[in-house]
Parts: C-alpha cells; structure tokens; sequence
C-alpha cells in the first residue's frame, strides 16, 4: 500500500468510557487490524526486556522520586527494587511506541487505541481522531459491572487515577491537552450514545474519508 494510503481510526478514551470496546466493533466491522497490547508488546521487544517491566509506564508519567530510584537501581545491585536490565523511561517507551504506531499506520488500515495516536499520526491523510468520554457516575458504574467491582470507592478511585495519569502521560508527552476537542475529528459521550450508534457513527466518518481522499 502506498505511503498515506491506509485510514487510521485512533481511539483515545476516558476510563470505563467503553473505547476499547467501541474499537473491536469498528475494526471487526471494517475489517481492520485492531492495536493495544501488541504495541506494547512490540515496544517490549524492541528495547529487549519483559512486557510485564514496562506496561506500567505506558499512559504514566513516572514520580521523579520513582525515576531517580529506577536510575540509582542500575548502579546498585543490591537495592531492593528489581529493574528491568537497563533503565527505561516514560520518553523511550513513548518514543519506540510511536515508531510502531507509524510503522502500523504505512502498512495497515488500523484502529490504534490510546497511546498518544492522535499526536503520532498528526498529519497522515487518512487519520480518524476520536475522543470517547462519559460522565463519571457512567463510567462508575460501567467499571463495577464489567470488572466485578463491589466497592464504589474503589470504583471511583480506579477511574480517577487513570485518567489523571493519562492527562499528565499526553500533556508531558506532547504538550497538549488530552481532552481538548480540538484534537478530535469526533467527540462521543458514550452515555447518550450507545456503542453500537458510536461504531456506526465512526464507521460513516471513515466512509466519507475514503471517499475524499478516493481509497
């Protein structure tokens, strides 16, 4: 396929939002390749250590504190805290991750989700932006149905760490602001949008997209 020739559907989305789940139903109803774990999984490959060392970095910026003992962990062996073999940080993980994410976007028609997508992709013809939200009390109760959560608060603390952790990953990461509308070719509030109304929407922009740029 030729260089910009392929349409790239990213998926960013809040926690419990369904997102994830919105992205299966369009890469399975379009016939694209669907990317999560396996950039991750790539990533872990090319920087030679164990997917399990780094999936805590991805969409988590690092404490200063945690950065600082990761550093000091690679010159003294005997600290208690076990790193990978040598250090990595929230900029090489995004950096090789973002090298996969382009790699993907020149070979296949993908629905790519989180990851900062929308900010890698910037300026690939065929890129499809989407934003998936809903309100909190939404996405509480999304959580504790899908994860068999029983404790509200536990709910609710799960959902707000994520997605501070996002906002600041994208915002150190790239300098802009994660929710921010504008990065976005569409917006969906998956709590007066059902999935399958959110697939069909996604699917009929992707449409109108081949149509314009004739693929």
């Amino acid at each position: 396929m030729k260089k910009g020739g392929t349409i790239v559907i990213t998926i960013s989305r809040q926690e419990a939002s369904g997102g994830s789940y919105i992205g299966h139903l369009v890469a399975r109803r379009l016939d694209f390749k669907y990317f999560d774990r396996d950039i991750l999984y790539e990533a872990s490959k090319y920087l030679e250590v164990d997917e399990s060392e780094i999936s805590s970095l991805e969409e988590k910026p690092s404490s200063f504190f945690e950065k600082l003992l990761r550093a000091f962990s690679f010159e003294i062996p005997e600290v208690a805290y076990m790193p990978p073999s040598r250090p990595i940080y929230d900029r090489d993980l995004f950096d090789i991750e973002s090298k996969i994410i382009n790699e993907i976007a020149e070979r296949y028609n993908s629905v790519i989700i989180g990851r900062g997508g929308f900010y890698v992709l910037r300026g690939h013809p065929g890129l499809v932006n989407v934003f998936v939200h809903a309100p909190l009390n939404f996405r509480i109760k999304r959580i504790m149905e899908v994860r068999n959560i029983s404790d509200r608060d536990k709910a609710l603390s799960e959902i707000e760490e994520s997605d501070r952790n996002r906002e600041k990953f994208i915002r150190d990461m790239t300098g802009v602001n994660w929710t921010d509308a504008r990065n976005y070719h569409l917006c969906i509030d998956t709590s007066v949008v059902s999935f399958t109304i959110a697939e069909e929407m996604i699917v009929k922009l992707v449409e109108n997209i081949r149509y314009n740029l004739g693929l």
